[in-house]
């Protein structure tokens, strides 16, 4: 949520130097106050496929890319997600998968973000993209 109201709070300030037209000089206006400049951080599209290995080696929140396969579905949106190095729960919602049927040896993509899990809950992956191979 930060993002979306950073975005749209640096919209604003776009559109009201925008406002000023042209040949003025925003820092001039309001009494020659120097006009405030928002940085927003960006996480770069990850491109690297990681595995189930290293996962808990990674931040919570962290964007992920994994293949692997879907071996059991454990109800509730969760299944289980394995790849040569291990298994992980993930979350994926219905309108996610769509009309994909899972099928265990179907080799999949999936791209999400690591849930750290709380007082000794295991790691998810949250996806919010899946395709077959």
């Amino acid at each position: 949520m930060k993002k979306i109201y950073t975005l749209a709070f640096a919209s604003v300030l776009v559109s009201g130097a925008a406002v000023a037209g042209p040949g003025h000089n925003s820092a001039n206006m309001n009494n020659n106050m120097p006009v405030a400049t928002i940085t927003t951080v960006v996480e770069p599209v990850v491109d690297r496929i990681v595995t189930v290995e290293q996962i808990p080696m990674m931040r919570d929140n962290q964007n992920v890319v994994m293949t692997g396969y879907i071996v059991e579905d454990l109800g509730d949106e969760m299944y289980v997600f394995q790849d040569a190095t291990g298994a992980i729960h993930v979350e994926i919602e219905p309108v996610i998968l769509g009309e994909m049927v899972i099928v265990p040896d179907t080799k999949m993509k999936l791209r999400g973000q690591i849930d750290k899990g709380d007082n000794g809950e295991p790691d998810v992956i949250e996806v919010d993209y899946i395709t077959t191979m």
